[in-house]
């Protein structure tokens, strides 16, 4: 069995077991090694593994935190919407958030 395919029955049975206990699941992936990376954040067919982690998926968010201080404050975080099945529950879009690494808190940007 390919990495491919494993990655697509393992979704089809958690999305099933969700159902089934009217539960959210959520994964948390890190991108694969992103070689012409030019500092932006990464998009969900970057998930190492299948693009199966974004053609099952019913929502998918990226957080991506700035770590070049010529960019922009390195304490700014962004939080990305990039697909939302269901349009009821949400819309495509950014949030920046302010953090705080010494409370750990994140704050709206004002």
């Amino acid at each position: 069995m390919t990495e491919t395919e494993y990655v697509s029955q393992m979704l089809t049975l958690v999305k099933r077991f969700a159902q089934h206990y009217a539960c959210h699941v959520w994964f948390v992936a890190h991108p694969r090694q992103l070689h012409n990376w030019i500092g932006g954040p990464p998009n969900l067919y970057d998930i190492s593994g299948s693009a199966h982690f974004i053609n099952k998926c019913d929502n998918g968010i990226v957080i991506h935190r700035n770590r070049d201080p010529e960019a922009g404050p390195i304490d700014q975080v962004q939080v990305c919407v990039r697909k939302v099945r269901n349009k009821v529950v949400g819309t495509i879009g950014d949030a920046f958030l302010s953090y705080n690494r010494v409370t750990g808190e994140f704050m709206d940007i004002v």
